[in-house]
C-alpha cells in the first residue's frame, strides 16, 4: 500500500483566495559565521534578504524576527508550493548563512477534519478489514 497526498487544489477544485498561494514559516540556526558578522549588518538588510529569497521563490514575505532560544530566526512567507519552499531552504542553506532550516507550512483544518471522517468511515486497521 501507498500513500499518495494530492494537492487540496485539485481534489476539492479549491481556488485559495491568495492566488493559491500557502503560508510557511521557516525556523533557521545561524551559522557561527553569520553569528560572527552580526555586528556588521542590520535588521534592515537581513529582512530585504528574506524578501529576496520569498520573491524568488515566487511568493512573497510576510513578515520575519529573531528571535530567542532553539532557532535565532522566523520568517513567515506565502510561497506557491512545497517545492518553492523546499528550493528556498536550498538556496539558505548553500549560502552557510544557516546551519538549520524548518519549514513548517499551513493546512486547512477544515479540510483535512473533512478527509479524515470520509477515510474513517470505510478504512480498517491491520486484521480488522
Amino acid at each position: 500500500w501507498y500513500l499518495i497526498f494530492i494537492p487540496e487544489a485539485l481534489v476539492f477544485g479549491l481556488a485559495n483566495a491568495r492566488r493559491n498561494l500557502m503560508k510557511f514559516l521557516f525556523l533557521g540556526v545561524m551559522s557561527d559565521e553569520s553569528v560572527s558578522n552580526m555586528h556588521t549588518t542590520s535588521f534592515d538588510k537581513r529582512k530585504a534578504m528574506a524578501d529576496v529569497v520569498a520573491n524568488g521563490a515566487g511568493g512573497s514575505l510576510i513578515d520575519m524576527c529573531f528571535v530567542q532560544g532553539i532557532y535565532d530566526m522566523v520568517a513567515i512567507m506565502d510561497l506557491p508550493s512545497n517545492s518553492a519552499a523546499i528550493g528556498a531552504k536550498a538556496a539558505v542553506l548553500a549560502s552557510g548563512a544557516y546551519d538549520h532550516v524548518e519549514i513548517l507550512n499551513e493546512f486547512n483544518l477544515d479540510i483535512a477534519g473533512q478527509v479524515k471522517s470520509a477515510i474513517s468511515q470505510s478504512y480498517r486497521p491491520v486484521g480488522e478489514e
